[in-house]
């Protein structure tokens, strides 16, 4: 292969994978955050997860924090 070839091929698979993870990134939704009291070693424990993580640690036993952003004391 040719210099030239080499050269149009790497620019070509770099702009694929810039454009395979702009567009993952926008179909990924939101990035938000969200503060969650999670249970460890026989304790709640406040966390920062992915608002998409959030339905698996309540369906685990995790809880939202109180009202004033408190974890239950046990």
């Amino acid at each position: 292969m040719g210099r030239p070839i080499r050269a149009l091929i790497t620019i070509l698979l770099s702009f694929a994978v810039v454009v395979v993870f702009a567009t993952s990134a926008a179909a990924g939704g939101s990035n938000h955050k969200v503060d969650v009291c999670h249970w460890a070693n026989h304790k709640y424990v406040e966390i920062n997860v992915a608002e998409q993580a959030l339905p698996a640690h309540l369906g685990h036993g995790d809880v939202m924090p109180d009202e004033y952003g408190d974890c239950p004391s046990s």
